[in-house]
């Protein structure tokens, strides 16, 4: 393995998506949820339904760009929408406002059956157009850097995996009423971060196409 080769492209990526996954989306109210209204075990769940989600998005995007970075039109045209991407959501994050992230919503009601959990976070996850958008535009960072196809697949790995194990480390978290606090508290000083770093990258995408 050739391991600069490997660094030059697993770095940006990786970096890219674990500042998305620090800020608050959809998934992560999903998860609060899922987890403190139905318990440990219903937030797990949905957590494997997020991370398969985004699983078949990474699939699709790595093959995709792999058969489209040839055309050199729509793959320019995809960095720019990704780019845009990125500095969309940074903006976002950067001028946020303080939100109330734990609900007590007792009107409803626990689920036994625990596929609803699983198909709950899925949902959640797959009908998100942003996603593709994301990874298309995380894999046409490393194709742009002539990354071997082995090398992208380890990079797929890692982000699905990735993915998952936040998610539950979410769960495991949103479940003690401390960290709950600590959580509300610094949530949106952590968007701010993430903003301003996702608009450096999203702008360095920018630059790189002209």
């Amino acid at each position: 393995m050739n391991i600069d080769i490997f660094i030059q492209g697993f770095i940006p990526l990786a970096l890219a998506h674990f500042i998305a996954l620090l800020s608050p989306g959809a998934d992560f109210f999903i998860l609060v949820s899922s987890s403190s209204k139905n318990g440990k075990v219903a937030g797990i769940l949905t957590a494997f339904g997020i991370a398969f989600a985004n699983g078949l998005y990474i699939l699709f995007a790595l093959f995709g760009i792999l058969l489209i970075q040839n055309n050199q039109i729509l793959f320019i045209s995809i960095k720019l929408v990704g780019a845009l991407y990125l500095l969309y959501l940074s903006y976002h994050l950067i001028f946020s406002k303080q939100r109330e992230l734990f609900t007590n919503d007792k009107n409803i009601k626990k689920t036994k059956e625990l596929l609803k959990n699983f198909l709950k976070g899925f949902l959640s996850a797959i009908l998100n157009p942003k996603n593709s958008i994301f990874y298309f535009t995380m894999f046409s960072i490393s194709s742009t850097h002539k990354i071997p196809l082995d090398f992208q697949i380890i990079y797929a790995f890692w982000m699905f995996f990735v993915v998952l194990f936040w998610d539950i480390f979410i769960v495991y978290l949103i479940n003690s009423k401390n960290n709950r606090v600590l959580i509300q508290k610094y949530s949106n000083k952590i968007e701010k971060i993430s903003g301003v770093i996702l608009f450096v990258l999203g702008f360095a995408i920018l630059i790189s196409l002209f």
